[in-house]
């Protein structure tokens, strides 16, 4: 990926600028601040409903602009996509090394876990299967979100 040069995350808007005026991305005020919003919300899986939500009112970026930028990000290595449990596409700031989530369906957080095993391996050499790529996602409510719903009830 590329992000792979910069460390296992993003650590900051100008880094981020690099890698995107690298690729020939012009870096202009709405793109800045979809990027400020991944890097704030690095702990979060966003929709293109929640990072236009989180726009600053006043910001005149409308629905479309969003959607074509988290897109254009995808496509560069900028952001990974998952889509979640209702089938709405979500994303993220990509890192360096492999992981997987969990998931709250509440919220929307996430938690990445390292990628230190692959048990299904000896299912795939038996199926004389190759594997080309993985992901697991664990969906379920964060303590945050536990916690919340018990004062509640």
């Amino acid at each position: 990926m590329l992000l792979k040069m910069f460390g296992e995350k993003m650590q900051s808007i100008h880094e981020l600028y690099a890698l995107l005026k690298q690729k020939g991305f012009r870096i202009t005020a709405p793109k800045r601040e979809l990027l400020d919003i991944f890097l704030a919300n690095q702990d979060r899986m966003l929709s293109v409903s929640d990072v236009f939500h989180l726009l600053p009112d006043g910001s005149g970026i409308d629905n479309a602009t969003v959607y074509r930028n988290i897109q254009k990000f995808y496509e560069l290595g900028v952001l990974e996509s998952m889509v979640d449990d209702r089938g709405v596409s979500r994303y993220t700031l990509q890192e360096k090394e492999h992981h997987h989530y969990l998931i709250c369906t509440q919220c929307g957080r996430i938690i990445r876990f390292p990628c230190t095993t692959h048990y299904w391996d000896s299912f795939a050499e038996g199926a004389d299967f190759t594997e080309t790529m993985h992901k697991l996602e664990v969906y379920g409510i964060c303590a945050s979100c536990k916690k919340a719903a018990l004062e509640h009830s």
